[in-house]
């Protein structure tokens, strides 16, 4: 009596979960970029590997900072003696096949920013040579950011920004459009935690 009991418990469990479709589990998606911007020493010019730091226009460039131990990069125009300045931050290539499901996802802060125009904008691009930022593409990217009326270096999530609609060889582009000598366009922008999954 006790072996039929048990073989018919064993049969009952194997058929239960035999037809259990809740247990299927998603699709892996590996990051295929994660960048928390730890290299380098405090406020030094942001080399990373497979990153382009770009002055498009003046002087100023994305630099590395630090505070209590956490790097980010940072984009500022004070003091750059520039009327404008236009910064990008350039991921490393990935590719995106057709139909994907990748999420890019970061974390934005700033600080000293008191004027709509100076801008914190991300973009992708698909046709990007790795070289000419002037001949490629760049699509804009809806993404959460702080305003004029964020609290100053409190980072913020840029909420879950979908990558389907593109494919092929493609880079995420952070710019930044400030001004060295108009005082109310010298803030601030930092960004950490970028991740593509």
């Amino acid at each position: 009596m006790k072996n039929l009991m048990y073989t018919a418990f064993v049969a009952l469990l194997a058929t239960s979960c035999l037809s259990d479709d809740d247990t299927e589990l998603p699709p892996y998606e590996p990051v295929i970029i994660g960048e928390q911007f730890n290299m380098g020493a405090d406020n030094t010019i942001l080399v990373t590997e497979g990153w382009l730091n770009i002055a498009q226009t003046g002087s100023a460039v994305w630099k590395i900072q630090k505070y209590s131990g956490n790097g980010y990069a940072e984009f500022s125009s004070f003091q750059s003696g520039n009327d404008v300045n236009v910064g990008w931050l350039i991921s490393p290539a990935f590719e995106l096949p057709e139909n994907n499901s990748r999420i890019l996802n970061f974390e934005v802060a700033q600080s000293y920013v008191t004027s709509a125009d100076n801008t914190f904008e991300v973009f992708i691009s698909t046709d990007f040579n790795g070289t000419n930022l002037d001949t490629a593409t760049w699509t804009r990217l809806d993404a959460d950011t702080p305003g004029t009326n964020a609290v100053y270096f409190e980072f913020m999530d840029s909420g879950d920004i979908s990558l389907a609609n593109f494919s092929g060889t493609a880079y995420i582009g952070f710019k930044v459009v400030g001004s060295g000598n108009n005082s109310a366009l010298d803030g601030s922008y930092q960004v950490d935690n970028v991740f593509i999954h």
